[in-house]
């Protein structure tokens, strides 16, 4: 990829990283610390995992770390199936200290109980999808609201109906949503 653009023609590496520095950003997803990207630039679209949590500034000597792709969609794609790939070889834990994972025919969730993050990965490679959202909206937003936010955002995603789920995940969401909103 360094040197070229998203149809294989040489680009100069500078001009290639100036343009991977300003193109738009299309895509920008979050999972356990990491994160992956898609950009679009007059050369094309590119797409990029981060090393260890954090992305490489751009510059000509860290253009390897960028993938180019035929189109938008690719790249995008891409991302999408590198994420949900992560997520279907986590264990499935039920609720643990800070991360509740639950799988299924052709799903995964994960909730990140201390960021509130809830992610779903639907489908396999290479049109797995991968959704993530960020629950808490302010720092000071009750928990309750919070949670009910994201379990009704991962009801809306669900491949499943509810009862067809893990019993686990199905305590989880009695618990944190139905049974707190009786009290």
């Amino acid at each position: 990829m360094p040197g070229t653009d998203a149809a294989g023609r040489p680009v100069s590496v500078h001009d290639l990283a100036e343009a991977l520095a300003a193109g738009t950003v299309v895509l920008d997803l979050p999972y356990r610390g990491h994160r992956v990207q898609a950009v679009v630039t007059g050369f094309g679209a590119f797409a990029r995992r981060d090393v260890f949590g954090c992305f490489a500034p751009i510059s000509p000597d860290t253009l390897g770390g960028w993938w180019a792709f035929a189109d938008v969609e690719s790249a995008t794609a891409w991302c999408c199936n590198s994420l949900a790939g992560s997520l279907y070889r986590i264990s499935p834990a039920g609720v643990g200290r800070q991360f509740a994972v639950w799988h299924g025919s052709g799903w995964s969730v994960e909730i990140d109980l201390g960021r509130q993050r809830y992610t779903i990965a639907t489908g396999a490679s290479p049109a797995a999808t991968f959704e993530v959202l960020e629950a808490r909206e302010g720092a000071d937003e009750p928990l309750g609201l919070v949670e009910a936010r994201g379990w009704a955002w991962l009801l809306g995603r669900m491949p499943i109906p509810a009862p067809d789920w893990p019993r686990s995940m199905i305590d989880e969401y009695l618990s944190r949503v139905l049974l707190v909103g009786i009290q």
